[in-house]
């Protein structure tokens, strides 16, 4: 069985950060939260989680400079920002040190399925690579089923519909 994977939600309003820590928490995530900045350094002290929800108005520092100081401290783990509507073009670019950003208010869905999206990068990105040369088990191509083709055989079904059952809508 393979362990959930840790959240740290930082945000200074508690029912924000009630909401996402519960959604989370039924979406199958080990959650921790923190209020402050401060709170959040203390707590990536002790143990690293494999993704941080970040605000960018904290009453103690500005999100931007708790990103800078989890990576100067060696936490590389995804930091999804919540930021203000309108912000969101300063958490990207070359100077952005967020993963993603999603703009306040936001969607429990949105948040749920973007963390999953960045563990996911997370993990490709972090997964140990055959070496390249000869294909292995691992890397070369799948050995042919004996109930049908290979992957290099692909089967080409044409889906077929009576027209019957298509409506054109004008919008």
């Amino acid at each position: 069985m393979t362990r959930a994977a840790s959240v740290l939600v930082v945000d200074d309003e508690p029912d924000i950060r009630e909401l996402l820590a519960q959604t989370l928490r039924l979406a199958g995530f080990d959650v921790d939260c923190a209020a402050t900045g401060i709170e959040a350094m203390q707590q990536l002290g002790g143990r690293d989680p494999d993704l941080v929800v970040l605000d960018v108005l904290l009453p103690d520092l500005d999100g931007f400079e708790i990103a800078r100081m989890m990576r100067r401290a060696g936490h590389d783990m995804p930091v999804l920002f919540l930021t203000a509507p309108g912000a969101a073009d300063r958490c990207t670019g070359p100077a952005g040190d967020a993963d993603e950003c999603v703009a306040k208010p936001f969607s429990l869905e949105d948040v749920v399925l973007r963390i999953r999206a960045l563990l996911g990068r997370t993990r490709d990105r972090d997964a140990p690579r055959p070496p390249l040369g000869r294909p292995t088990a691992l890397s070369g191509s799948p050995p042919p089923r004996p109930d049908g083709p290979s992957a290099e055989q692909p089967v080409h079904s044409p889906v077929r519909r009576p027209a019957a059952d298509l409506h054109w809508v004008p919008w």
